[in-house]
């Protein structure tokens, strides 16, 4: 009889039935509350189910940022939405807040007794229920908008509709919360008596049924769900879920530079396009998202004048609708040419960051490219600008081709030879005028860190570090090689080993990888022709090698000369080296060369 005795106009009397703790959680069921921030009551009573909502908050903290839920109430009898406002206005608030206070003065911590002292176990579960229904009070933030939800008009938009209508009234109250909902969609949820939906006998009720089945609505038949409720019924209800989606705006500015651009859309995966394509149709949608993003200001800047901040409009009043430009919230407006050094910034970065066009360049090389952004926002992006940018990482390849190699060279041996498990990596040999000579074997050993989890039950690596250590050696043979080898997707291949868990002889290009989680990364390789270039290379650059040494043949060198070649290409003895020496000579052209020194990064 409590429930009834709190309604104050006859007309609210026979539809008041407070929603049941347990059907308003059943309600919530599914909804996360993390994406939900403004919610709608239309039929609040006294706030049963914003408590119930509140709860929900509460128990979805642990998977979602605790927030304060913006919630609307309408209620239509006067006595009620006192208590509402009451319950949730701040007024309950504070004075929870002040018995808390009066707890609090009264305990303190008994060192002794290693206990907070002070209350009897009475006060501390009255305690503990006051801290509850604090913290419930800080999930919502409510406002009492309106008093009879059919009468309501407001162009605000609701994440969730969440209502109990009345039972006489439930068919009229829920199209009316679709209709406010088609335009920016959100979710309702929804209790009606269960006649509503199994017999639509009136136009509203079919016309509540189309929109049940366009939006492929759940509707779920509950029996004896207010048997035990504050206030008892036998009627059947039905729990109605809908999910509206949002909607797919379409923008009049957009639509007219489209058709005046008559920008077509690729047939071709982007993966397909030569580079050129690929950069011709990177810059076309560049010029096209500036001439949508300078058209959108203009327009703006055109309508601000009646975005009045104060009524009547003073003479430095402000708009009451920002348009923005990045993080710039000035009041002066958006510049257009802010908004064009930061899509040139977004740009810029995205082709330095495409391998299609950087793919050749080393990573030290790649940094120094993506260095450079901030100077080129003051750059359109522009097919000159870029063919620039491209002959210079020519120029730049060129001229560092050697060195790279070299590098790397060092890498594998020198650089490490202070780690014990590298010992092996280099075979000495008496060079020329030299004792300190050495050369690569076909298994090497190179400290790598932080390749796999910290985790100790994890064995999957890291496939973006194992690319990286990986590519950059990579680039250097390919150099050496003059892509004669096949291609090798790495990145491809990495992967599908992480997945696999495979960390032993993972088949690369030029060789096969095995990581070890000790922070080690053993290389063998399996173009042994390919290595033996390598080390030709970068021992001739190193003057290790004889100066006649791809000139003449075994035959016509000094004794002094044919024994480096012992050295190099056998075990040291007199003529061990002479037969391998002899097919060098025979494949000069590939031995001998020098690498490719054009690698153009733009294609016909």
């Amino acid at each position: 009889m409590y429930a009834e005795n709190l309604i104050s106009i006859p007309e609210a009397q026979a539809d008041f039935y407070p929603t049941p703790k347990e059907l308003g959680k059943k309600m919530l069921q599914g909804i996360d509350l993390g994406f939900i921030s403004t919610v709608l009551e239309p039929s609040a009573g006294k706030g049963d189910l914003i408590r119930c909502l509140a709860e929900e908050v509460i128990a979805q903290e642990y998977r979602c940022n605790p927030h304060t839920l913006n919630v609307d109430a309408i209620e239509i009898d006067p006595y009620i939405r006192s208590i509402l406002k009451y319950e949730f206005g701040g007024a309950r608030q504070q004075e929870i807040q002040h018995i808390l206070r009066e707890f609090e003065d009264r305990t303190h911590y008994n060192y002794k007794l290693n206990k907070e002292v002070g209350l009897n176990d009475e006060e501390k579960a009255a305690r503990a229920q006051l801290k509850h229904e604090s913290s419930l009070r800080d999930k919502i933030g409510l406002h009492i908008v309106h008093d009879d939800f059919l009468t309501f008009t407001s162009r605000k938009t609701y994440d969730l509709i969440l209502m109990n209508p009345p039972f006489s009234a439930g068919c009229e109250h829920l199209l009316k919360a679709i209709e406010l909902l088609k335009c920016c969609g959100g979710k309702i949820r929804c209790l009606l008596n269960a006649e509503t939906v199994r017999n639509p006998y009136s136009a509203q009720r079919q016309l509540l049924q189309q929109y049940l089945e366009e939006y492929g609505a759940e509707v779920e038949i509950l029996a004896d769900a207010f048997k035990d409720a504050e206030r008892q019924t036998d009627v059947t209800v039905a729990l109605v879920r809908i999910d509206i989606p949002r909607p797919t705006y379409h923008s009049e500015i957009y639509s007219r530079l489209k058709e005046a651009s008559n920008i077509e859309q690729p047939q071709t995966e982007a993966t397909e396009l030569t580079l050129t394509d690929f950069l011709e149709n990177i810059v076309q949608q560049f010029n096209f998202e500036t001439d949508v993003g300078i058209a959108s200001i203009r327009e703006y800047l055109g309508m601000r004048p009646y975005l009045m901040e104060s009524i009547p409009p003073g003479q430095y009043s402000d708009s009451t609708l920002v348009l923005s430009v990045g993080t710039d919230h000035r009041s002066r407006g958006p510049h257009i040419n802010d908004f064009l050094r930061l899509t040139r910034r977004k740009y810029w970065n995205a082709l330095f960051n495409n391998d299609k066009f950087m793919g050749k360049l080393t990573s030290e090389l790649r940094q120094k490219y993506y260095d450079m952004v901030g100077k080129l926002v003051n750059y359109d992006f522009t097919l000159f600008n870029i063919q620039q940018i491209s002959l210079e990482m020519n120029a730049e390849l060129s001229q560092g081709i050697q060195d790279t190699i070299f590098k790397l060279f060092e890498r594998f041996t020198v650089e490490h030879s202070w780690y014990p498990e590298t010992s092996k990596n280099v075979h000495y040999f008496n060079g020329w005028k030299t004792n300190k000579a050495h050369k690569v074997n076909s298994k090497i050993i190179l400290p790598v860190n932080g390749m796999f989890s910290d985790y100790s039950w994890s064995d999957a690596f890291e496939v973006s570090h194992a690319e990286a250590c990986i590519s950059d050696i990579e680039k250097v043979f390919d150099f050496l090689d003059g892509n004669m080898t096949g291609y090798v997707n790495l990145h491809g291949v990495l992967a599908r080993a992480a997945r696999a868990g495979q960390t032993r002889n993972i088949p690369c290009k030029y060789f096969d990888v095995t990581l070890y989680k000790k922070g080690t990364m053993h290389i063998r390789f399996h173009n042994e022709e390919l290595l033996e270039r390598f080390n030709i290379y970068c021992s001739r650059g190193k003057n290790w090698l004889p100066p006649n040494y791809g000139k003449r043949t075994y035959a016509d060198m000094p004794q002094e000369e044919q024994a480096v070649i012992d050295s190099f290409h056998g075990n040291g003895e007199p003529a061990s080296g002479k037969e391998r020496y002899a097919e060098i000579l025979a494949k000069r052209d590939y031995y001998l060369q020098a690498p490719k020194q054009d690698f153009p990064l733009l294609t016909s």
